[in-house]
């Protein structure tokens, strides 16, 4: 009789680089990288978002969910969007993503007065029988 378990992929960051953040500037969205869960049949996704807001923050992060088939033509409207606390910094945000052939976070601040640092990282899954 075989186990079903789940199979975690490497942990990437989508959003900054070597560690590192973006900054946010004005109103302007800023987009990860696109994360594909369906060439290695992954299930879902695990994605972390962190925010480092400025002192004194005015502005606070939108978080958005943008799908897609190819990688390449994401939605025109988000599927979902969360907003951050900009009373919490650093602050953390886990959610889970399934069932998206393709997908990228966007991030975008709420006013112009700050400039806050955002990164991100996903760890993708399937199951596997052992």
């Amino acid at each position: 009789m075989s186990t079903i378990k789940k199979n975690w992929a490497t942990q990437n960051q989508i959003a900054g680089t070597g560690d590192g953040y973006i900054t946010l500037s004005g109103t302007t969205e800023s987009y990860s990288s696109d994360v594909d869960l369906e060439t290695n049949g992954y299930e879902g996704a695990h994605v972390i978002v962190e925010i480092n807001y400025d002192a004194a923050p005015t502005d606070e992060v939108k978080i958005k969910l943008y799908g897609s088939l190819d990688g390449t033509n994401y939605d025109d409207t988000p599927i979902w969007e969360m907003q951050g606390d900009n009373g919490t910094s650093l602050q953390q945000l886990s959610f889970i993503i399934k069932d998206l052939a393709h997908f990228r976070i966007g991030v975008q601040q709420t006013g112009s007065t700050d400039s806050h640092d955002v990164r991100a990282y996903v760890q993708c899954w399937n199951y596997q029988s052992i």
